[in-house]
């Protein structure tokens, strides 16, 4: 945790869900929202607008803005606007320069409270019915929801540019094993309870694949995951974000993932990724984003 002084209703929060629970309750949030922010001041009124905007009753929310040594006043205008916005509990807080979302992200799930957990980047929008849907098939079953989503080709554009940028409709897969370790077929947007979090998952840095490593903790500690057909969101894609620095390592990234789940793995990518991560020649690129699942394929690119 920083030295940077915390903003929170904390103590607003437990008088009101004591009230809630008839005096003596201990009643939570049903959704806590976690914005692991740097350096994205621009972007985040439109990133809180978007919770604001939720076709449900966001007093049953639970925002944390946690923010990386940003220098753009990111904190400070997080400190004016998450305090107007109707919900049952709320932090503000910075944490010493990590250099990557997932301590962030780690930071702020550490301290919510709700029943299910969303981490959000500040830089994307939710849509109207983001929660309402994925609540509703977490509390159908599922442990895991994940929507599709619009991807906005943004370049290297602020959120100040009065450019139209390219917006296009990602449709996903739905889930099984082995497609979750060939790629990435989660979005970094998903709702998941909180008994995967206290039961040990966290993104870990060791890999640049910081999302996809974590979803592969999830599937490892059972989770039923649950494809909502629509898109519920808005990702912004441009150069500055910390998922292009993930492609500039692309193999190593893959390579660490694969080593740091051995058991999600077949022998054949345990042995591709150990020779990737030795540095030995690899005999061509299984392309960006892809991990050798199939035998024939480790066999072909695993480095000699």
């Amino acid at each position: 945790m920083s030295d940077l002084p915390e903003f929170s209703n904390a103590a607003d929060t437990r008088a009101r869900n004591n009230a809630r629970a008839g005096g003596g309750g201990t009643a939570g949030p049903l959704v806590s929202i976690v914005i692991p922010n740097h350096n994205y001041a621009g972007y985040l009124p439109g990133c809180l607008d978007s919770i604001r905007a939720q076709n449900m009753d966001t007093r049953c929310l639970e925002v944390l803005f946690v923010d990386d040594a940003s220098t753009d006043g990111s904190l400070d205008l997080a400190r004016r606007l998450v305090p107007k916005m109707d919900l049952a509990a709320w932090r503000v807080f910075g944490v010493p320069r990590a250099g990557r979302p997932g301590p962030v992200r780690n930071a702020g799930l550490a301290q919510a409270r709700g029943r299910f957990l969303l981490t959000l980047d500040p830089d994307d929008e939710l849509l109207p019915d983001f929660l309402p849907q994925t609540v509703r098939a977490l509390e159908a079953g599922a442990d895991v929801a994940y929507p599709d989503y619009l991807r906005e080709e943004a370049g290297h554009s602020g959120p100040e540019s009065a450019t139209a940028h390219p917006v296009c409709a990602v449709p996903l897969r739905d889930y099984h094993k082995l497609l979750l370790a060939n790629q990435n077929i989660l979005p970094p947007t998903a709702l998941f309870r909180r008994d995967l979090w206290e039961r040990g998952a966290r993104f870990r840095h060791a890999t640049l694949y910081e999302d996809w490593d974590f979803w592969i903790q999830l599937a490892l500690l059972g989770a039923r995951f649950a494809h909502v057909t629509e898109p519920l969101y808005l990702h912004r894609a441009h150069a500055g974000s910390f998922s292009a620095m993930a492609h500039a390592d692309d193999d190593r990234s893959k390579a660490r993932l694969v080593v740091d789940n051995p058991v999600f793995f077949p022998s054949w990518t345990r042995t591709w990724a150990r020779g990737v991560l030795c540095g030995a020649s690899a005999s061509g690129s299984m392309g960006r984003g892809v991990i050798p699942v199939l035998p024939e394929h480790a066999a072909r690119h695993t480095p000699r």
